[in-house]
């Protein structure tokens, strides 16, 4: 990606023998990813969305059928050759039905956490810093819509998360013992992370179906597609409530728990028919 001539000099370094400035995008900017991301959604336009996804560099194209496949293919391989974009062969994976794509593995209509990711997590020693604590809640949470009421689950551990450079730095070095509650979140959150965590992909040709519910501590919700063979699980969410929102009616804590289902899946739900379930 080309840098204009008025902003090379921002990106300009020294060394003992002399002076130099980038002429393309380099790795490393603070704003690089998010320049990089507008620029490759703007060469794949209409296919974006159609049959091609992208996170920054990485592309995955998905077809209904070999053939289509093909099209699909020889289209983006065009749109980049004229873009003057190169592919690495070796990073490649053409025609699976089956791919791992940002930690996810996708196959036969069902998604999945990838399985190096997964073992990563299992592997992980109890934490004996605020540092660790963190890092391992961070990581779960990426595979937080796999698992119902991962918010009440890993509130124990949340603490540990820092809110300033200052915490950040400090959480390094300090030394921890976790309480009973922290170990029981813990390997709570690492026996759900040994089951089998599936999810579907949305198929609009099956009706929604958004199952909601409160407790003292929170709200829960799932959402669903309604198949032949039963309901399937697309995504879970979960939220603790602030002090306040504990202070709510039940009637109020249930339907904050439709609210933010809404706001959290409107891309799938807005503008069409769907169940709602709910206790109250």
């Amino acid at each position: 990606v080309p840098l204009s001539k008025e902003d090379r000099p921002r990106t300009a370094f020294s060394t003992r023998d002399n002076h130099y400035q980038f002429t393309v995008l380099p790795q490393g900017i603070t704003n690089g990813p998010a320049t990089f991301q507008r620029v490759i959604n703007h060469i794949l336009g209409p296919a974006r969305w159609q049959y091609a996804l992208t996170y920054i560099d990485d592309i995955i194209i998905y077809s209904k059928a070999f053939e289509e496949h093909v099209s699909h293919l020889n289209d983006i391989c065009t749109i980049l050759k004229n873009a003057r974009f190169r592919l690495n062969p070796d990073k490649c994976e053409i025609a699976r039905t089956q791919t791992d794509y940002l930690g996810h593995n996708i196959k036969h209509g069902e998604i999945r956490p990838s399985p190096n990711n997964i073992n990563g997590l299992l592997n992980t020693r109890l934490p004996q810093t605020p540092d660790e604590a963190c890092k391992f809640v961070k990581a779960a949470e990426y595979y937080r819509k796999f698992i119902p009421k991962f918010s009440q689950i890993a509130e124990p551990l949340r603490k540990f998360v820092p809110t300033t450079r200052t915490q950040q730095k400090k959480g390094q070095k300090t030394r921890i013992i976790l309480t009973d509650d922290e170990i029981k979140a813990f390997k709570q959150l690492k026996k759900f992370l040994t089951t089998d965590l599936v999810l579907r992909i949305p198929n609009n040709r099956f009706p929604f179906k958004v199952q909601t519910d409160a407790s003292d501590e929170g709200i829960g919700a799932v959402l669903l597609q309604i198949y032949p063979e039963g309901d399937r699980p697309i995504a879970y969410l979960s939220k603790k409530f602030t002090t306040a929102q504990r202070k709510w009616s039940p009637m109020e804590q249930e339907c904050y728990a439709f609210i933010c289902a809404l706001d959290k899946w409107n891309n799938y739900l807005n503008g069409i028919k769907f169940i709602w379930e709910t206790d109250h």
